[in-house]
């Protein structure tokens, strides 16, 4: 099929990549990208002025994902995105076929020289609901398509994922101008989300605030009274991480 992504990043990068890997014909709608870059990147076939082909993704922040779709009503496209939030473009959505979508894989690096056409394989790709063209979509990419309810979506990837950046962006701005010497592979471990951006993140923390916000006041209140229970709960969920549960 022929899909025209829009952000030709690491995330709308990589899915170029996996669709071209299967036979897809892949376009791009991104002006900080020359063709001959996404060329040369293996990530896209041709570029487009306008978001107009058989699937629209719509591989930009999440702010910009927004206001593309306010564009795209009438549209006969089945569009789709790969945000982390997805009640805010649901609501952004009149009159467009759409399906929110997010992928759960990524990276704190960002960029289309870091783009993975491995990215997704075996990674949930959480949808909204099913649509047959987006499901085709997800399958190519080698990712487990999901279907979720998109509130409860945004309130748990609030507190297992949007929480963790904000701890560790919080954290590496407490240590700056620390002596290097203090900071052990325990923090330089809990700081690698402290390399994401904040242009990513900052339409993320906007429109899901609500949901950041309880989960924050939540592990507030398990720090405030940490004990034997909390460690073990933990170590729990860390040995059923290591053994892949």
């Amino acid at each position: 099929m022929d899909v025209v992504i829009a952000g030709l990043g690491l995330i709308g990068g990589s899915l170029g990549k996996a669709l071209r890997a299967r036979g897809w014909h892949v376009s791009f709608v991104d002006p900080h990208v020359s063709l001959a870059a996404a060329r040369a990147a293996g990530a896209a076939d041709d570029m487009q002025e306008r978001l107009e082909g058989e699937i629209i993704v719509l591989a930009t922040p999440s702010d910009v994902a927004r206001a593309q779709l306010a564009t795209l009503g009438g549209t006969d496209s089945v569009v789709t995105s790969v945000s982390g939030v997805m009640g805010p473009l649901l609501d952004a959505a009149a009159d467009v076929n759409f399906v929110a979508g997010h992928p759960f894989a990524g990276s704190q690096h960002r960029g289309l020289e870091v783009a993975d056409a491995e990215l997704f394989v075996k990674r949930p790709w959480f949808v909204n609901r099913t649509d047959e063209k987006v499901m085709a979509l997800i399958a190519a990419t080698g990712a487990e398509a999901v279907v979720v309810d998109a509130m409860e979506h945004d309130r748990v990837m609030a507190l297992t994922s949007h929480l963790p950046q904000v701890v560790a962006t919080a954290l590496g701005s407490l240590l700056d101008g620390v002596d290097p010497r203090f900071i052990g592979s325990g923090a330089k471990s809990m700081l690698r989300l402290a390399g994401s951006s904040y242009a990513v993140w900052e339409p993320i923390l906007d429109q899901n605030n609500e949901n950041i916000s309880v989960a924050a006041q939540q592990l507030w209140d398990t720090m405030r009274s940490i004990g034997a229970e909390d460690f073990e709960r933990a170590q729990r969920l860390y040995g059923n991480e290591v053994r892949g549960k």
